[in-house]
Formats: structure tokens, C-alpha cells, sequence
């Protein structure tokens, strides 16, 4: 009978060790679980920062770029806006200098016939056919 006891005893502290073990093994396992699902959490929260910071950059790199390229645009405008309107005043300046120029030909002109009539004496054949 002690036997008995004795085979008894080591079986319940045998099974009592068993126990443990499992109910350890079940409190770990629940312990990992939760990590697993913490962890879980904070990859989709870190990927959803990532791609809505990507995506904000992005949005701000394509703001400033379209400014940029507006701004350039603009100043390519008035650069040839003022490139048209220089070229324009240049122009009327040399019209109104080939104008003046040739008014000075043509008064060249006529006194070189005027000295040329007066040395050949036609200045008073001028004055008869005028008078």
C-alpha cells in the first residue's frame, strides 16, 4: 500500500508539474500573442506615417514645383516683354534717325545743286523760269 501512496503522490506531483507547465505555456503563449498584435499595431502605424508622410512630400514637392514653374514662366514673360519692347524703342530710334538722316541728305542735297547753280550761273535762269 505505501507503494501505492508513493506512486500516487509522484503521479500527482508529476501531473501538478504537467499542469504548470501547460498553464505557463498558455500564460506565454497569450504574452506573445499580445506582443505579436502590439507589434502588428505599431508596423501598421508606422507604414501608414510613412506613406502619408511620403504622400505629404510629395504633394509639397509638386506645390513647389508648379510655383517654381509658374514663377519661371512668369519671368520668361516679362524677360520677353521687355526684350519686345526695347527692340521696339530701338527700332523707332533708328527710323527716326534714318529719317533724320535722310532729311539731312536732302538738304545736303540741295545746297551741293544750289552752289553748283551758283558757280555755273543757271541760279538766274532758275529765277526767270520761276518769275
Amino acid at each position: 500500500m505505501e507503494t501505492m501512496y508513493f506512486v500516487l503522490g509522484m503521479l500527482s506531483i508529476v501531473g501538478a508539474i504537467i499542469l504548470a507547465t501547460i498553464v505557463w505555456g498558455v500564460v506565454k503563449i497569450n504574452n506573445l500573442l499580445k506582443e505579436v498584435k502590439t507589434n502588428e499595431e505599431r508596423i501598421s502605424d508606422v507604414s501608414r506615417t510613412f506613406w502619408e508622410t511620403t504622400h505629404d512630400t510629395r504633394e509639397e514637392f509638386d506645390r513647389r514645383f508648379k510655383e517654381l514653374e509658374r514663377t519661371i514662366g512668369s519671368e520668361f514673360q516679362k524677360s520677353d516683354r521687355d526684350v519686345y519692347s526695347e527692340f521696339e524703342r530701338r527700332d523707332r530710334d533708328l527710323d527716326l534717325r534714318f529719317k533724320d538722316i535722310c532729311d539731312e541728305i536732302a538738304q545736303t542735297r540741295s545746297y551741293i545743286d544750289s552752289r553748283i547753280d551758283k558757280v555755273t550761273g543757271t541760279l538766274g535762269a532758275k529765277q526767270v523760269i520761276k518769275g
